[in-house]
């Protein structure tokens, strides 16, 4: 919540964590689903930055020479 995340790297954390989880219960998948990724998900949507807008790329059409 202090990091100041974007979306996406918080979503990578969240994910990892998940699985991590997972690991090391392999029947939690429905208690994770029940508890835990509401409130990943709303401390996500609270507190990340948004993702950058993606940098675009300008391609230059050869112009005719005269």
């Amino acid at each position: 919540m202090q990091s100041g995340m974007t979306r996406h790297d918080a979503e990578n954390l969240a994910a990892a964590v998940r699985e991590r989880i997972l690991d090391l219960f392999p029947d939690g998948e429905q208690t994770y689903e029940i508890i835990y990724a509401p409130r990943f998900r709303r401390i996500i949507d609270e507190f990340s930055r948004p993702d950058p807008p993606a940098r675009s790329v300008v391609i230059r059409f050869p112009t005719p020479r005269s």
